[in-house]
C-alpha cells in the first residue's frame, strides 16, 4: 500500500476483521494495542462500506477500499462545479479549473488509497454546498441535507470537516455583509433569520462529533496500551502550539510536501504570473483560496507537516486558484496558440510531476507484506496473538499477517508497569510469537516474561529482514519444515550458537572475563570497576576530539571503594542530536538519570544520590555535565554507579557518555 501505509494498514485491518468477525459495532476492532480490541479513532463509516461493497460483490478487500475512495472524489467534483458557478464562471471555465484538480498528483495518487480522506471530503462539500443553498433559500430541506452530510463529514473525519468550516463562515461573513441595512435607522433583524438557519446547520454536525468523541475515548479508556489516544492526550499534538505553528522545520515539511506532491513548484510560480498578469478579475478570489490552503497548515500544522495524505482535504483549493489563473489566460487578448500554450504548459507540468514522483510507486503490483509477515502467517495460528517490540504501533505487521497484536509502543518496553497492565488484558489468549524489530534485546525483562508466562521458546528461532522471531512451543515444533517450504527471501534460522552471540549483554559481567581489548574500553575511569552491566553493548566513541564510554540506559558500573571519605566526580553528556530542535519534539530524549547506590558487605542496597539531566526542557543541563559527590564508608562498600532511562522510562535517544570518572 504505498503512501502513508501505517494509516493504510491500520484502516485496512480494522476493515479486515469487521469483516472476518462480522462486527459492525461502534467499538469497532482494531487489534494492534491488545485487548479490548478496540480502539476507534473515526466513525467507521468508510470501512463499513468498503465491507459493504466487498461482501456483495466478492472484491477483494483492499481493491473494494480503492473503489470506495476513488468513487468518493469523482462524487465530490459535481460539488466543486456547481460551487464554482457562484463566482460567475461559465461551465467551460468551471472545467478548466476542475481539470486540475483531477490531474493534482495528490489525488491521483490519494484517491487510490486505503483511506477516509476522499470520503470525508465529499461530504464536506456537499455540506458546503447545500449550506450556501441553506443561507440563501432558508428551506427545510436544505438544512436537513447540510445537516446529514456535515454530521457525515464529521464524524468520517473531523478535521476535514474543520477546514470546510473556514470557507463557510468566510461565505456566511459575506452573505450578511451584503444583506446589511443600508440606510440608518434600519433595523437589523432582517438578517437574523439568516444568522439561524446558519449556525442550527452546524448543531446536529457538532452535536454527533461531541457524542463520537465521548463514545470513541470511553472505549480507547479500557485498554491500558491505549491512553496516548484518548483525545484530551492528543489535543496539543492535533492543534499544536505556537511553537509548532511557526516551526522553521514544521514549514519546511509543509513546503517539501506541497511542491513533491501537489504541484510542481515552477508550474505554480507560472501559474502566480500568470495570476497576476492576466487575472485581475479573479485576484480577490485567488487570494481567498490560497489563504484558506495555508491557513489550516496554521489551525493543525503537526497533522500537516508528518501526514501528507491530510492535503487531500485542502489542495483543490490551491488548484482552483491556479485554474482561476488560467481562466484568465483564456479571457485575455493573447493569441490563442499562446494562451492555450501556456495553459498546457501547467497542466503538463502536473502530469509531469505525478510521473515522476508518485507513478513509479503505483505503477507496481505487490501482494503486500513480506518476509516476516509471510511467514508469521504461515507459523501462527489464526487465533494467535503476535507481541510485537519496536515497531511502535504500526498496523503493517499484524494486517498483512493477519493476526492480532499487542503493540509495545515506541517508549513503553521500558514502562514494566504499563506493559504488565496491558499483558494481564491478554489473559487466556495464546502469544503465537514474539517479534523483536530492530535492536530490541535491551528489553530482556520483557522477553523473559514473556517465554517464562507464555510458554515461548527461551531461545529465537528465526530472523526475518530486521525482526527477531520468538515463536510459542507448539508453533515452534512445525515452524523449520513450514519455512522450508515457503522459502521466503532474507530469512534465516538462529542456531544457539547465534542466539549467544552477544553473551556479555543483559548479564552482570565481571571484568576478570573481558580480553584485554575490552577491558580498555574503560581506561578513562580511576579505578576501574570491577564489574559492569549493559543493555546495548560496551564501547568508546569519539566525540568533539575525546574518547566517550558508551552509556545508554541500562548501564551499571561497580567500584570498589575504600573505608573512609570519598569523593565522586563523574563526567556525562547526553548528544546534542539526542535533543536537536531538528528532531521532532516527542521523538527528542526525555532525559536519563545519573544514580548512586550504595552496596555494603552483607547489607541491602541503598539509594545515595540522584542527578537527573534532561537537556530538551533544561538548557543548563546541555553540554558536559560533571557531576560531584561526597561520602563516608565503610570498610568492603561497593558503589554502583547507574545510567537510568528518564521519567517516563522512555530509551528514545537516550544517547548518554561517560568521560572521567574519578573516586578520591
Amino acid at each position: 500500500m504505498p503512501g502513508h501505509e501505517f494509516r493504510q494498514t491500520q484502516t485496512a485491518l480494522s476493515a479486515y476483521y469487521i469483516q472476518k468477525n462480522h462486527d459492525f459495532s461502534l467499538a469497532y476492532p482494531t487489534p494492534v494495542l491488545g485487548r479490548p480490541w478496540s480502539i476507534p479513532l473515526e466513525f467507521p463509516l468508510y470501512q463499513w462500506t468498503v465491507v459493504g461493497l466487498s461482501n456483495a460483490t466478492g472484491l477483494e478487500l483492499t481493491k473494494a477500499g480503492r473503489l470506495v475512495s476513488i468513487t468518493c472524489f469523482y462524487l465530490t467534483l459535481p460539488f466543486i462545479f456547481l460551487l464554482l458557478g457562484r463566482l460567475g464562471l461559465t461551465w467551460p471555465r468551471r472545467l478548466l479549473a476542475l481539470g486540475l484538480v483531477v490531474c493534482c498528483p495528490l489525488y491521483v495518487f490519494y484517491a487510490r488509497s486505503f483511506l477516509i480522506e476522499t470520503m470525508a471530503l465529499m461530504f464536506s462539500m456537499v455540506f458546503l454546498w447545500s449550506y450556501l443553498n441553506l443561507l440563501e433559500k432558508h428551506r427545510a430541506g436544505w438544512w436537513a441535507l447540510a445537516s446529514l452530510a456535515g454530521s457525515a463529514a464529521g464524524l468520517v473525519k473531523v478535521t476535514t470537516f474543520l477546514f470546510i468550516l473556514l470557507p463557510a463562515f468566510g461565505w456566511t461573513c459575506v452573505w450578511l455583509w451584503r444583506e446589511r441595512p443600508r440606510i440608518a435607522g434600519t433595523s437589523w433583524c432582517k438578517l437574523v433569520p439568516t444568522a439561524t438557519w446558519g449556525l442550527s446547520a452546524v448543531v446536529l454536525p457538532f452535536a454527533a462529533v461531541w457524542w463520537w468523541e465521548k463514545f470513541a475515548d470511553q472505549t480507547k479508556a479500557l485498554n491500558p496500551a491505549a491512553d496516548f489516544l484518548v483525545s484530551d492526550r492528543l489535543n496539543g499534538f492535533i492543534f499544536g502550539t505556537s511553537q509548532t505553528r511557526f516551526s522553521p522545520l514544521i514549514w519546511q515539511h509543509h513546503f517539501t510536501i506541497l511542491f513533491r506532491d501537489i504541484v510542481a513548484w515552477w508550474a505554480m510560480a507560472g501559474a502566480g504570473i500568470m495570476a497576476l498578469v492576466f487575472a485581475r478579475r479573479w485576484w480577490a478570489w485567488i487570494a481567498l483560496l490560497v489563504g484558506f490552503f495555508f491557513a489550516v497548515q496554521l489551525l493543525l500544522p503537526e497533522l500537516y507537516a508528518w501526514h501528507e495524505y491530510y492535503y487531500v482535504a485542502n489542495a483543490f483549493m490551491l488548484m482552483l486558484a491556479m485554474g482561476l489563473a488560467l481562466c484568465g489566460v483564456l479571457d485575455s487578448r493573447l493569441p490563442r496558440v499562446v494562451a492555450w500554450g501556456l495553459v498546457l504548459a501547467i497542466f503538463g507540468g502536473q502530469i509531469w510531476r505525478y510521473a515522476t514522483t508518485d507513478y513509479p510507486m503505483q505503477r507496481g503490483i505487490s501482494g503486500g507484506g513480506d518476509a516476516l509477515t509471510r511467514t508469521l502467517k504461515a507459523v501462527t495460528d489464526p487465533n494467535d496473538v503476535l507481541v510485537i517490540i519496536g515497531n511502535d504501533w504500526s498496523p503493517e505487521i499484524p494486517y498483512y499477517a493477519q493476526r492480532r497484536a499487542l503493540m509495545i509502543r515506541r517508549g513503553m518496553e521500558g514502562d514494566q508497569a504499563g506493559v504488565s497492565r496491558a499483558l494481564q488484558q491478554l489473559k487466556g489468549e495464546r502469544i503465537g510469537a514474539l517479534v523483536l524489530h530492530g535492536n530490541q534485546e535491551k528489553s530482556r525483562w520483557l522477553i523473559d516474561r514473556l517465554v517464562q508466562t507464555y510458554d515461548l521458546e527461551p531461545r529465537p528461532v528465526y530472523r526475518a529482514e530486521d525482526s527477531i522471531v520468538y515463536l510459542h512451543c507448539r508453533n515452534w515444533l512445525n515452524a523449520m519444515p513450514t519455512l522450508a517450504e515457503i522459502k521466503p527471501d532474507n530469512l534465516f534460522e538462529i542456531t544457539p550458537e547465534a542466539a549467544d552471540e552477544h553473551p556479555l549483554l543483559h548479564h552482570e559481567v565481571n571484568m576478570e572475563l573481558l580480553l584485554d581489548d575490552s577491558a580498555g574500553i574503560f581506561s578513562g575511569m580511576h579505578p576501574a570497576p570491577w564489574k559492569y552491566y549493559s543493555d546495548v553493548g560496551i564501547d568508546r566513541c569519539g566525540v568533539d576530539g575525546r574518547e566517550w564510554f558508551g552509556a545508554h540506559p541500562v548501564t551499571r558500573l561497580w567500584f570498589k571503594v575504600p573505608a573512609g571519605r570519598r569523593h565522586f566526580s563523574v563526567e556525562i553528556e547526553l548528544l546534542p542530536e539526542a535533543y536537536a530542535e531538528t528532531v521532532p519534539y516527542g521523538d527528542r530524549t526525555d532525559g536519563i538519570e545519573l544514580a548512586f547506590l550504595e552496596e555494603p558487605a552483607g547489607g541491602p542496597v541503598r539509594p545515595l544520590f540522584t542527578r537527573r539531566l534532561n537537556p530538551r526542557e533544561i538548557e543548563a543541563d546541555r553540554g558536559v555535565q560533571r557531576v560531584e559527590y561526597s561520602e563516608e564508608f565503610a570498610v568492603g562498600t561497593v558503589v554502583q554507579i547507574a545510567v537510568l532511562p528518564g521519567p517516563t522510562n522512555s530509551y528514545a535517544r537516550d544517547w548518554a557518555l561517560l568521560g572521567e570518572i574519578e573516586i578520591k
